[in-house]
């Protein structure tokens, strides 16, 4: 694996360096496009508030994929609570919380000095 072609936005290891007009097939950003109106953090909560799905029509989702584990490989902080308590994604922009078996977006920001990130209920 090589830094340089993961997806900024999810993590995922991409064929070829995530520029000039390719799609990750993982959460979908075209860089080039999508990336040209939009931060690296909210295009990663857009993606987030799709629950977060595999993308791609085309590109085969990989066997066992997990988006958490995927980001947490790529340097997304992922923190593994007890069973009682939310689980939760740092990463250096917006926040998503995910209630019940949907997601949804919250404003991003930051809480106590700390940067807030993906937390799911």
């Amino acid at each position: 694996m090589t830094i340089e072609n993961l997806c900024p936005v999810c993590g995922y290891e991409m064929e070829a360096p995530p520029r000039d007009y390719r799609i990750c097939p993982s959460c979908g950003t075209e860089f080039g496009v999508n990336d040209a109106n939009a931060s690296i953090a909210e295009l990663r909560n857009a993606w987030i508030k799709t629950g977060p799905q595999w993308w791609s029509r085309t590109d085969s989702m990989p066997p066992n994929w997990n988006p958490l584990e995927q980001m947490e490989k790529a340097g997304i902080a992922v923190k593994h609570p007890p069973a009682s308590e939310p689980l939760s994604v740092s990463t250096s922009s917006s926040t998503a919380v995910v209630v019940g078996s949907g997601w949804a977006a919250a404003p991003s920001g930051q809480l106590d000095g700390k940067s807030l990130g993906v937390v799911f209920r």
